[in-house]
């Protein structure tokens, strides 16, 4: 089990006071497999380039995130973003591109022109593409992400799924149903704990040993998934909890 660091898992002061470089040094220092960069999170000074060199030099497998949907409000693929996007990640270096799936629509969205275009612009590094689910009514509905993810298989389409296991709540879903429909084309995991304040939700640690709702979700994917840190942390407990997400997958799979 490869357990990774969200970016937005660190105190944002800490973030933006320390930088991108330092941050990446004190979470390799603390055990982890790799590090999710956030575009929203980057700061004028901070050089893709420079980003991906660090974490190559430490061993370090990046991935790259961005808020940009996939698939624009006309139901048609953000060409222009995607192509971005797809040279940033290049620029940093990563393994894997993350982004939401945006507005999606069953019969109006254009699969081949989408297929099409990840063909003429996909590295030939074979950068991995996913869409994770957000925590907007389109983007995180099981139904249209399984109806998305069918097409693009049968379309032998290089597209995956990031597995948030917090942000189906926020769209009513069940997180347990969605895992066992989805768990084929998960290739990465975030794992975050949700409880109601106030009418919302509110992400919280998670609980270590991982409650077994939690347990038997991780069980229903690969187990060399990576799953990655997305809750709050600080710099000072960020190595206890991978430990313990280590250590806690070790007898899990004993178990089983």
């Amino acid at each position: 089990m490869k357990v990774f660091v969200c970016m937005n898992a660190i105190p944002t002061e800490r973030l933006q006071a320390l930088g991108h470089l330092e941050i990446i040094k004190i979470v390799a220092a603390a055990g982890a497999d790799g590090v999710e960069i956030r575009k929203e999170l980057l700061m004028p000074e901070d050089s893709l380039e420079e980003l991906g060199a660090l974490c190559r030099e430490l061993n370090l497998v990046t991935y790259y995130s961005s808020p940009e949907f996939l698939f624009a409000p006309d139901h048609q693929l953000n060409e222009k973003g995607l192509k971005r996007l797809i040279g940033e990640a290049q620029d940093l270096g990563a393994d894997l591109l993350k982004l939401p799936l945006g507005s999606y629509h069953v019969k109006e969205t254009n699969m081949s022109y989408v297929n099409e275009v990840l063909t003429e612009n996909r590295p030939n590094d074979g950068l991995a593409i996913t869409i994770e689910n957000d925590q907007t009514s389109g983007g995180g509905n099981l139904q249209a992400i399984t109806h998305f993810l069918g097409r693009s298989e049968a379309l032998d389409m290089p597209i995956e799924m990031t597995f948030d296991t917090g942000n189906w709540l926020y769209t009513a879903e069940e997180p347990l149903m969605a895992a066992r429909e989805l768990a084929g084309y998960v290739a990465y995991v975030h794992l975050k704990q949700v409880r109601r304040v106030n009418g919302g939700w509110m992400t919280e640690p998670v609980s270590m040993p991982l409650l077994p709702e939690v347990t038997e979700l991780l069980q229903k994917f690969n187990r060399i998934c990576p799953v990655a840190i997305e809750f709050p942390v600080t710099l000072e407990n960020v190595a206890t909890y991978i430990s313990l997400m280590k250590m806690e997958q070790e007898v899990t799979h004993e178990r089983a």
